[in-house]
């Protein structure tokens, strides 16, 4: 174990020791031979935690990603490190390359946790600014004001680390600097054609030269959001349980009485459509059907999803494929 240990792996292991991670705990690091995923690891490593680099090759830019490959194999063997590599090839995702690739990751490395005979954990590399590209995207795509708590450091599972949330880039490429690290820069990661980047490249440093500091504003506005997330989700889930029911037939049963009577009515509709895998821009034409001088018969129906008036309540069933 290298013998430095000031820096981010003080932070780090300060970190651990406060979320209750013991020294003999296996944290299983997503390395991408990035800058973030290596100083992870290299920190990690300095403090003497037991680690296991996981490493995904998904072979989408060729010579580069057996490169990136090669560079988290060649840190693994110089550190004594353990490591785990996948070979995946993408099918295609309606949501884009990086979804596919961002749930290949984890569904594996999830997968690998589970093998370990040990108390383990999955750790990324994410942070200050990574939450405030993810809060910026829900902003401006997201349907529900709950995402805005974006990122935690520690999953609601209790099983996904992020110890780096708190720390912004500048400070881990200083640190990174200062040991000369060896990582390796994606390219991907400069692509106009993905939304994040243009954030990163664009948006962010925009609102920096506006006011000093904006980046690390947003990723605290994020992280004081998410106690009061997690107490509105309980909170809706209340609510919708008092008006929304499912009958003996299966049919969910949505009581218009009660259901007015919630000050989080149009939220409901919003859970229970997300509920159904129906897009939220179709909730409008949902809350028509609940409109006092609708009559019964009246419908919504997608691919997947019938709703239909019955007097005074609205019946949710899905439709055969």
């Amino acid at each position: 174990m290298p013998e430095d240990r000031r820096g981010l792996p003080t932070v780090v292991e300060q970190w651990l020791h406060a979320h209750g991670i013991a020294k003999e705990d296996l944290l299983i690091v997503a390395m991408s031979a990035g800058r973030d995923s290596m100083a992870l690891g290299e920190a990690l490593n300095r403090i003497g935690q037991n680690i296991l680099a996981a490493h995904v090759n998904y072979g989408l830019r060729g010579i580069d990603s057996d490169g990136d490959q090669a560079c988290v194999e060649a840190w693994s063997k110089r550190h004594q490190v353990p490591l785990e590599v996948h070979k995946s090839i993408l099918q295609g995702d309606s949501e884009g390359t990086q979804s596919e690739a961002r749930r290949v990751r984890y569904v594996w490395m999830e997968q690998l946790r589970q093998k370990q005979g040990t108390v383990s954990y999955i750790a990324t590399g994410h942070h200050a600014d990574d939450q405030a590209e993810t809060l910026l995207l829900h902003l401006i795509r997201s349907a529900d004001p709950l995402a805005l708590s974006a990122m935690s450091d520690v999953s609601r599972e209790g099983t996904l680390l992020r110890p780096f949330l708190g720390i912004s880039r500048e400070e881990i490429n200083a640190w990174v600097k200062s040991i000369g690290l060896e990582y390796r820069d994606d390219t991907n990661n400069t692509n106009p054609d993905y939304l994040r980047n243009r954030l990163r490249h664009e948006v962010l440093p925009l609102l920096e030269s506006l006011r000093a500091g904006s980046g690390q504003h947003l990723a605290r506005l994020a992280e004081r959001w998410r106690p009061l997330s997690n107490e509105l989700h309980q909170s809706l889930d209340a609510a919708r349980n008092r008006c929304f029911r499912f009958d003996d037939s299966g049919s969910g049963v949505l009581e218009l009485d009660a259901w007015k009577q919630e000050p989080l009515a149009d939220e409901i509709l919003y859970r229970l459509a997300k509920d159904w895998k129906i897009s939220a821009r179709a909730v409008p034409e949902i809350r028509a059907l609940a409109q006092t001088d609708i009559r019964s018969g009246a419908r919504f129906e997608t691919a997947h999803v019938l709703i239909f008036r019955e007097r005074n309540s609205l019946i949710w069933n899905q439709t055969p494929s």
